[in-house]
């Protein structure tokens, strides 16, 4: 299953360039906020905030939830890239991936209130498609043009990464022979930030030196970021019929679920050590780009990973703390970070730890410039669900 385009639509990224420029460089896309919180602390968010200008000016999608125009957005340029053309013409499924859908948006949150005040005229004709996930992905495919098979996936932050699993397995048998595949999610909000502040999951009155950084001790949570990514898959014989570059190769996506009770959590990390065993097949990866938050449960389950499946001795990475936590998008750009390293040869770093806690490790804090051939990347979601992909240069 190889890879023809991408697009992206982050913090303080605008498209693939942006994001290579950001990767390259370690830069910080994050910023404090003081006016989502329970209490008026400081917390930390990864946000949008230029404008999706491509879609202001059409009247057609003046009431499209943002979570939508930013999927509507990557996958143009993903698409642009893989030169498809009339995908009418074709067998292509769509693929989505998101956690939390359209729930941060206005109109979804003051329909509700309408509702518990029986407030029926008050209700907009749109409310229903709102708090329909798929019809954000139905969205997207119909602003690409296509409509083939068309799927939503919701698994917390594995979301992605398991629609590329889905898209990998109708390829494969011939279904289809472009999947677009991607994952949006939305949600900078008082409704988030309560949340996850409730179970303690976000760092509040930290500092960006000391918040949302991964593999750190000093960190107490992670930072709530949006984000969109999308990629174009296509079967090899079919990406070499096209005479489109190949920008590598997604060898395999294995998923599972931690099996605990609804309000715990898997401490021991024995089913991402499976996840990720069984993608590896015995092999070490150039480095690992890592699902670690800032959250300490989370990453000391990458560092039982690190010790016990390489002894420590494979780089790993966390893209997150540039960008954030965008939910379930965040998958499809650790999968988008690891086609670009392996492209222009570079590991991206791990900013603003200083690894306290997790010293035995090893840890990329500043950008290394070297040959990649193959990363394993790792996800986890909540809800317990752990993806993990293999991802290679394509020969």
């Amino acid at each position: 299953m190889v890879v023809t385009g991408y697009g992206v639509k982050g913090p303080k990224t605008n498209n693939i360039e942006e994001l290579l420029y950001n990767l390259e460089n370690g830069v910080n896309c994050l910023e404090i906020v003081s006016n989502l919180s329970p209490k008026g602390e400081e917390s930390l968010v990864g946000r949008i905030n230029e404008a999706l200008h491509e879609f202001e000016t059409d009247k057609r999608f003046k009431r499209f939830p943002r979570v939508t125009l930013m999927g509507m957005a990557a996958g143009k340029e993903a698409i642009d890239q893989a030169k498809l053309i009339n995908l009418q013409d074709k067998k292509v499924g769509v693929f989505f991936g998101t956690s939390l859908g359209s729930v941060g948006e206005k109109i979804y949150q003051e329909s509700i209130i309408n509702v518990h005040h029986s407030n029926y005229r008050e209700i907009p004709v749109t409310f229903s498609h709102y708090v329909n996930y798929h019809s954000i992905t139905s969205a997207i495919a119909h602003y690409l043009g296509a409509k083939g098979i068309t799927k939503t996936i919701t698994t917390g932050c594995t979301s992605s990464l398991e629609a590329i699993q889905d898209a990998i397995v109708y390829l494969k048998c011939g279904m289809i022979d472009v999947a677009i595949v991607g994952g949006t999610d939305s949600l900078i909000d008082k409704m988030a930030t309560y949340g996850f502040a409730k179970t303690k999951s976000i760092a509040l009155n930290q500092s960006l030196q000391e918040g949302a950084v991964p593999f750190s001790e000093n960190s107490k949570g992670f930072a709530i970021s949006e984000a969109s990514g999308v990629v174009i898959l296509e079967r090899e014989e079919h990406a070499l019929q096209r005479s489109i570059p190949i920008l590598g190769e997604i060898e395999n996506v294995v998923s599972n679920n931690d099996g605990v009770y609804l309000y715990s959590l898997d401490e021991t990390g024995d089913q991402m050590v499976s996840a990720l065993k069984e993608v590896l097949r015995n092999r070490k990866p150039d480095y690992i780009n890592s699902q670690a938050v800032g959250i300490q449960v989370n990453d000391k389950i990458e560092k039982r990973c690190s010790e016990e499946l390489f002894n420590h001795a494979v780089p790993y990475t966390s893209i997150k703390s540039m960008m954030g936590n965008p939910y379930g998008a965040t998958g499809i750009l650790q999968v988008i970070t690891s086609l670009l390293s392996i492209n222009h040869g570079f590991i991206p770093p791990t900013i603003r730890t200083n690894k306290k806690g997790f010293e035995e490790m090893n840890i990329v804090t500043t950008t290394l410039f070297q040959e990649i051939k193959e990363v394993a990347v790792t996800t986890h979601g909540h809800g317990g669900n752990n993806a993990c992909a293999y991802i290679k240069r394509y020969q």
